[in-house]
């Protein structure tokens, strides 16, 4: 790969490590390899624009990497804001794009609010169905602050992601209840039912749904790529190219008010909601991504925690390469 995209793959797997979003960091390295050798995802990562007007833009990703891919279409997306106020880039032809919130943080660092969401594999029923049809697909906000960390919503609209399933999994623990059902739709506890017909059940009933059928248009539709059972699961046939879609807008804060008016009125409306009073059993009002933030900090200071299979997982993987790590 050309060093300027690896470095990107390797920030997107790291800062998810960081955050202690584990099932999007090292954890996916050897797939991403694995793929790389097979020819599922090509190492040069092509961003042809097929369309383009003052405020958006259509990618062709070339199978390229997701990360890579999506991090140059918020970046081309700040870049319109800054002219046009508000821009959207749609991406077509790309493959496994990682954790939102590497995204939205880009445009936040930019003064900017971020907006970015992404088709995947059907692993998941239309409500009131059992074929599946989509994903648990995410949507990541990040709103910029002054002194308070910034806000990072980044979830993904079932109750939980393909990825933190299979973390469970690697790691031999039970689901929380009515995360998953089994393949004909019971409660299960067992993360192993997601490689077995299982499907994960979506964020508040026909409503979550809703919100990943608007995630499908935007990312799959919208961009006139593939969509629904046409996209190829990340860890199946690793020759196949996965054909995500991905979808980001960059708003520029200034075209409404001055940012750093912004900012102030967003700390103190998080002053505000964080001095309400609390209900019982809750020791802290907390924002959403500010776990991450100070997990991010404390990690920084006395290194990522990562579990003792991934790190083995890794090691093999140098080794198979010719790169020999001990840890």
């Amino acid at each position: 790969m050309p060093p300027t995209d690896a470095q990107i793959i390797a920030q997107a797997l790291v800062e998810a490590d960081l955050r202690g979003m584990n099932s999007h960091g090292i954890l996916r390295l050897p797939i991403y390899i694995h793929r790389l050798q097979q020819g599922g995802f090509s190492p040069i990562s092509n961003f042809d624009i097929v369309k383009e007007t003052p405020s958006t833009s259509l990618i062709d990703g070339g199978n390229g990497l997701g990360a890579v891919l999506t991090t140059q279409a918020m970046d081309l997306a700040i870049s319109k804001a800054q002219k046009s106020g508000i821009a959207a880039v749609g991406v077509r032809n790309s493959n496994h794009n990682g954790e939102g919130a590497l995204y939205v943080s880009r445009a936040v660092q930019a003064g900017m609010i971020g907006i970015a969401t992404t088709n995947a594999s059907p692993i998941m029923p239309a409500w009131g169905g059992t074929t599946p049809i989509t994903g648990p697909l995410p949507l990541a906000v990040g709103v910029p602050t002054d002194k308070a960390d910034p806000i990072i919503l980044d979830a993904a609209l079932g109750m939980s992601s393909r990825g933190k399933i299979l973390y469970y999994a690697e790691k031999g623990l039970e689901l929380p209840q009515g995360w998953l059902v089994d393949a004909d739709g019971n409660p299960t506890t067992d993360p192993n039912w997601i490689n077995k017909g299982g499907w994960i059940l979506p964020i508040g009933g026909h409503k979550g749904w809703g919100l990943i059928l608007i995630c499908e248009i935007l990312s799959g539709l919208l961009t006139g790529g593939a969509f629904g059972r046409e996209l190829t699961n990340l860890y199946d046939d690793a020759a196949t190219p996965q054909r995500n879609g991905h979808f980001v807008i960059a708003i520029n804060v200034e075209s409404f008010i001055s940012t750093d008016s912004f900012k102030q009125r967003i700390d103190k409306y998080i002053c505000e909601m964080k001095s309400s009073d609390l209900a019982p059993g809750v020791d802290e009002i907390l924002m959403p991504g500010e776990l991450e933030a100070r997990r991010r900090r404390q990690q920084l200071s006395k290194g990522i925690s990562l579990n003792r299979k991934v790190v083995d997982n890794v090691i093999s993987l140098g080794k198979e390469l010719g790169i020999f790590i001990s840890a």
